[in-house]
């Protein structure tokens, strides 16, 4: 899965999967090592990003695009947010939560801000509203997140979150007091049977069980941030809205950071380079290329594709971070991912 997408990255971007093939064969290496090579591998993507970016290559292949070639770039955007717990939970052991969340999102306001200073120019009152509430739910979202992922694995934590893919449903049940379809019901209740068992898998670890109470309701504010996005949308530009969403997030996150006296910087070369990996593959490629990408594919098709996040979590923790598997796990993780798989599945 990892090198298959890697693949589909370097179709995409333009970049060589060479040092993503040396991460693969060289996996019994220690953690420490494997990491080192995630480094390598990430400078050599992110250098061609961001020349390309540059040179705006990356926007003018973009003009006319093939549904093949469209299922790609959605299969590399969500393998990019996918990475995104691994490098967060990697900073984890060096930077405060808010710190990451303030320093990352701020940072990537600016670069949005910068390629797309027409529309933030042009802003309307409706787009200023819109992005200003979205930021508020997502840093909640965030802190949530941020805050459980130090107590629990990285797998766990997207498998737990991405799980707001069958709360959404529900959640408009209970708004319009229908009863939700009974796919819906059955995938919800597959989704909280997995939580279930990967709860019992992270029981060993100190705060295990706090850190999926807090992963949970980071999926359940996902899944307002889901209902709220379609909302606001539809009477703004849903780009400008993205980016003063990060913008409203960065000084949040800023805020909360200095009241609570953790702000911090990165101070290493290494930590530096996973800041921006989080900040322009993670966040402004996942923003700015995943409209791009459903364009020119159904919105089911589309939604298919958000399994690869967390599986791509789930395998790069248990490759490149060390962390352990056991039976409970690869229940929890079987559990999960059949809601999700079932949930897209097109309606007969």
């Amino acid at each position: 899965m990892i090198a298959a997408s890697l693949l589909c990255y370097n179709a995409v971007i333009g970049t060589s999967p060479c040092c993503c093939v040396r991460v693969l064969i060289e996996k019994g290496e220690p953690p420490i090592v494997r990491r080192r090579l995630v480094c390598e591998m990430g400078g050599h993507f992110l250098s061609n990003m961001l020349f390309n970016l540059s040179r705006r290559k990356i926007l003018k292949g973009f003009s006319v695009m093939s549904t093949s070639k469209a299922k790609m770039l959605l299969l590399a955007v969500f393998v990019a947010r996918g990475t995104s717990f691994l490098f967060s939970k990697i900073l984890l052991h060096s930077m405060m939560p808010m710190s990451i969340l303030a320093v990352r999102f701020t940072m990537a306001f600016l670069v949005l801000g910068a390629a797309f200073c027409r529309k933030l120019k042009n802003c309307t009152l409706p787009s200023l509203r819109g992005g200003i509430i979205l930021g508020i739910l997502y840093t909640v979202c965030m802190t949530f997140e941020m805050y459980g992922l130090r107590l629990i694995d990285t797998g766990v934590s997207a498998l737990i979150e991405n799980m707001a893919i069958v709360l959404v449903p529900v959640y408009v049940a209970v708004l319009t007091r229908k009863m939700p379809r009974m796919k819906t019901m059955v995938c919800a209740g597959l989704a909280v049977a997995g939580v279930g068992f990967l709860s019992l898998a992270q029981s060993h670890l100190e705060g295990g069980g706090l850190g999926i109470l807090l992963i949970s309701l980071a999926a359940m504010t996902y899944a307002a941030c889901i209902i709220t996005t379609e909302k606001v949308s539809h009477e703004a530009d849903p780009i400008t809205i993205g980016i003063i969403q990060l913008g409203a997030m960065g000084i949040l996150s800023l805020v909360a950071s200095l009241l609570l006296g953790e702000f911090s910087l990165p101070e290493t070369g290494n930590q530096w380079f996973m800041m921006l990996m989080l900040v322009l593959v993670c966040s402004c490629f996942g923003f700015a290329f995943q409209p791009v990408g459903q364009k020119y594919v159904p919105a089911e098709t589309a939604a298919v594709f958000t399994v690869v996040n967390p599986l791509t979590a789930s395998l790069m923790g248990i490759t490149l971070a060390g962390e352990s598997i056991s039976v409970s796990k690869l229940i929890g993780y079987a559990l999960i991912l059949t809601a999700l798989l079932l949930y897209n599945s097109k309606r007969s």
